[in-house]
């Protein structure tokens, strides 16, 4: 499949357990990040990505952007999408990585992510994680935290098909298992294991967000970060 991957325009589905482990397991609402918070929430499909990043986004006060979440708004627009985002929408077919990171780009520039957002299905290659570490450089952002969700083939095979989704064929997941497995080693050759923070997804909903919470905060909200170019040290100054 090389550096693609496919997209699907269903987001995961989040059901009751979501809902209950929302007020259940939601920590106090972060009320002030005193440096732009940067996450990306990676693992294979049916690990629980969307689950964990709406609870982050409610912990922390900064939006998700899912990758399909962008793709049903770019169709639900009245001009004409392209004939490929159309294909891709249509069929659970490849979205091309120039695509994806034109849709991604538009969102990012729009301006409510001053103190950072969540990505969710983005990036899934290597060339799209090179062009977010590019445009978050560019624009004077940090490194983002990389949190991976681990979790056996078995494991979230079982989660997907009982979803009872139209997408969830045991065909089409054994597919998107197979996609995800080809990209996964390289996302993780990519990204420095300084800011690579894996985690046992196969534990109960509520303690998965509790390590991912605390991983953040120990390694990047209370770690201090190296300036980029340009920024000024306000610790130092008297």
């Amino acid at each position: 499949m090389g550096h693609m991957w496919r997209t699907w325009i269903q987001s995961a589905a989040i059901g009751w357990s979501l809902a209950g482990a929302l007020t259940a397991f939601s920590l106090t609402a972060q009320s002030d990040l005193h440096l732009p918070l940067v996450v990306i929430i990676l693992g294979p499909p049916g690990s629980g990505k969307t689950t964990q990043a709406t609870a982050l986004s409610k912990k922390y006060r900064i939006p998700t952007i899912s990758i399909s979440g962008l793709l049903k708004k770019q169709l639900g627009k009245q001009e004409r999408p392209s004939d490929f985002i159309k294909m891709s929408a249509a069929s659970g077919d490849v979205l091309e990585d120039g695509a994806a990171n034109q849709l991604m780009e538009a969102r990012l520039l729009q301006g409510d992510l001053s103190h950072g957002f969540i990505l969710d299905g983005y990036p899934v290659t290597v060339a799209q994680a090179k062009f977010l570490d590019g445009f978050l450089k560019d624009k004077g952002m940090p490194q983002p935290a990389v949190v991976m969700l681990d979790a056996p083939d078995e494991v979230v095979r079982r989660r997907m098909l009982a979803r009872h989704r139209v997408d969830d064929t045991v065909k089409i997941v054994d597919r998107r298992l197979s996609d995800y497995q080809a990209e996964r080693q390289l996302l993780i050759d990519w990204y420095t294991p300084e800011n690579l923070l894996r985690v046992d997804a196969t534990q109960a909903i509520p303690q998965v967000f509790r390590q991912i919470d605390h991983l953040i905060t120990e390694n990047v909200i209370n770690k201090p970060r190296p300036l980029r170019s340009g920024d000024v040290d306000t610790t130092s100054a008297k």
